[in-house]
């Protein structure tokens, strides 16, 4: 698979995780409120592996991008920022992977808004280009599916997976 692939297929599965996650400790917290029964939440990735799982996935995404550009001649030369730039990324998700890459892992909040604004600027940019190709449109669309969880509808079906 190409890193657009990989990236954007992250991108949806740290979403999809993400919301799962947030699901089951709501079921966690409703179910230790209602009884004295034994809580295990061992299945449910922390906070600190959320935010470094989305922080790891801009970086590529950031990095991925600025390669683009990089590997031509007469933009080798440019700054991540700048063939980022070039390319119409909002600023501020640069931004968030430089300060994953150099300073601190961002909060949850920024993590998601990021991965979210990502995910966006590849379909634009990657998957809207594909419908013709392949003959049918291309949506990625995070959206919440029967009963609040979390689903991933990829077009072409009518189907929410």
């Amino acid at each position: 698979a190409t890193p657009r692939v990989d990236v954007t297929a992250g991108l949806a599965r740290a979403l999809l995780m993400d919301a799962k996650r947030t699901r089951r400790l709501d079921d966690l917290a409703t179910a230790f409120s209602s009884a004295s029964a034994s809580i295990d939440n061992s299945s449910v990735p922390s906070i600190y592996q959320m935010r470094n799982a989305y922080s790891t996935l801009l970086l590529r995404s950031v990095n991925e991008l600025a390669d683009t550009y990089r590997h031509q001649k007469m933009f080798s030369v440019l700054s991540v920022s700048h063939c980022c730039a070039l390319a119409g990324l909002p600023l501020w998700i640069v931004d968030v992977r430089h300060d994953a890459s150099h300073n601190g892992l961002p909060g949850l909040g920024v993590c998601r808004l990021g991965a979210l604004e990502s995910l966006r600027f590849w379909g634009g940019r990657y998957w809207d280009g594909m419908e013709g190709r392949i003959g049918g449109k291309t949506v990625v669309d995070i959206g919440g599916g029967n009963n609040g969880e979390a689903s991933l509808y990829v077009g072409g079906h009518d189907e929410w997976q």
